[in-house]
């Protein structure tokens, strides 16, 4: 009975059915969202953000030059060089008008992304004070405890909280209350935001039930009051690297005793890793009992294979002959170079992007070369891309420059200083100066 009664719950979750865009460091940007989006991916997943780096943004409008949304570009200022560089720390399309994320559907003309912002956030008060910093441009926020990455791990988040699965539930309290708040809500015209969890499975199912259930008793989720939307397992342990095999048994297993436990009403299992198309997902999530699924590195490579009617990078490798598998590889990551320079993407992001996408496509690997040593930046793509001359005067009015001040705006001081003050008693989390290298989902 209680199994039926988790599972009749868990359709009704925003995310069930679901094939989502999986949060990958350095990729995520609002341009490969938006293209993401644009092939069929129901939600997309930033790139996990600093909650500590964030509570201090700015809130900036800017309008796109070829967008039609108003972008919300959340940004700080940073010392550099005797002055103060101007930084776009999450970039994401002006909600409007007001609509309930509770809702389902969308008409085709609605094609803004449904966005989730990933926290990287070790202190309950420094995830609360970043999403009420940018709830009004989000649909949701979640909690990074999975990444076993060097930078998160040493700063008390991503895997680290598997080990303290009461601080990642008390986290997730307080990002829900900060969220989801009676105001916060009315401010948003009734909107309410998902609030979810990305972690990975532990040495044995029954470690990973066990940890997942101490986070939901301290984030306090019951039957009667929902707090987790749902739960991403990728289908790995913190040691394992994406090359290896997922264990699906065990987290089929582990899904399995979730359903099966009051405690997890409500709650949505999304699969992640390892899924390759929105049909392997539906497939994978049959056999495996999951009910969505998310896709990380075949979406690198492939943004269309979020298409309902095709697995297409599958079907790329198999079906074509050579030139046509480079035409089509190539066509890709033109799309994926054009939405870049219209989202503003920063250029060695978007190249790390082709670092990580050429290697693994047979076609496109003789090429790895020319974007090592040639592309420089993205009017260095001109000829590699074949960009048109119409495409050229796109890139140049869409171009970005680094953006120096004299000094702080007023209101950037004032928001850092509203921030600290909020989280005084807390030690400070360092504001992700240092990029990460690796592209891949925690």
């Amino acid at each position: 009975m209680a199994s039926t009664r988790a599972m009749m719950d868990s359709n009704a979750s925003p995310f069930y059915g679901k094939v989502m865009l999986a949060p990958m460091v350095r990729v995520c940007s609002a341009g490969f969202r938006a293209l993401c989006t644009r092939h069929g991916a129901d939600l997309v997943f930033t790139e996990e953000v600093v909650a500590a780096k964030l509570a201090t943004c700015q809130r900036e409008v800017v309008s796109y030059p070829t967008v039609d949304t108003p972008m919300a570009e959340y940004v700080s200022y940073d010392a550099f060089q005797n002055a103060y560089k101007r930084t776009v720390v999450l970039a994401t399309p002006v909600r409007s008008p007001p609509s309930s994320v509770e809702t389902v559907a969308r008409t085709s003309a609605e094609r803004t992304p449904r966005v989730i912002l990933q926290l990287g956030v070790a202190d309950p008060a420094r995830g609360a004070a970043a999403i009420a910093a940018c709830s009004d441009d989000v649909d949701g926020v979640d909690i990074n405890m999975g990444c076993p990455k060097k930078f998160s791990v040493r700063n008390g988040f991503g895997a680290a909280l598997m080990k303290k699965p009461a601080v990642g539930g008390a986290i997730v309290r307080a990002v829900y209350d900060a969220a989801n708040n009676e105001a916060a809500v009315a401010a948003r015209g009734g909107r309410r935001l998902l609030v979810s969890i990305k972690t990975r499975l532990k040495e044995t199912a029954e470690e990973t039930v066990a940890m997942l259930r101490a986070v939901l008793t301290a984030a306090q989720h019951t039957p009667a009051h929902f707090v987790v939307h749902a739960v991403t397992l990728h289908a790995r342990t913190p040691d394992q690297r994406s090359e290896q095999p997922p264990l699906y048994e065990r987290a089929a297993a582990v899904v399995r005793s979730c359903k099966a436990d009051p405690c997890f009403a409500g709650v949505c299992f999304v699969l992640n890793g390892s899924v390759l198309s929105r049909e392997d997902g539906v497939a994978k999530c049959a056999h495996y009992g999951f009910d969505a699924s998310m896709i990380a590195r075949a979406a690198l490579e492939d943004a269309r294979c979020f298409h309902h009617s095709t697995s297409s990078a599958a079907c790329a490798r198999v079906t074509r002959s050579p030139q046509a598998a480079e035409d089509y590889a190539m066509a890709i990551m033109k799309e994926l170079y054009l939405y870049s320079v219209r989202y503003r993407t920063v250029f060695n992001n978007f190249k790390y992007h082709l670092t990580r996408a050429f290697p693994i496509v047979p076609a496109l690997k003789p090429l790895m070369a020319v974007v090592q040593s040639d592309l420089r930046s993205y009017a260095d793509c001109y000829d590699f891309f074949d960009v048109t001359a119409e495409e050229k005067m796109l890139v140049e009015k869409c171009a970005q420059h680094l953006e120096l001040l004299a000094e702080r705006p007023p209101a950037s001081r004032k928001r850092e200083a509203s921030a600290e003050a909020a989280t005084t008693a807390v030690d400070a989390e360092p504001a992700n100066k240092a990029p990460r290298l690796e592209g891949e989902s925690c």
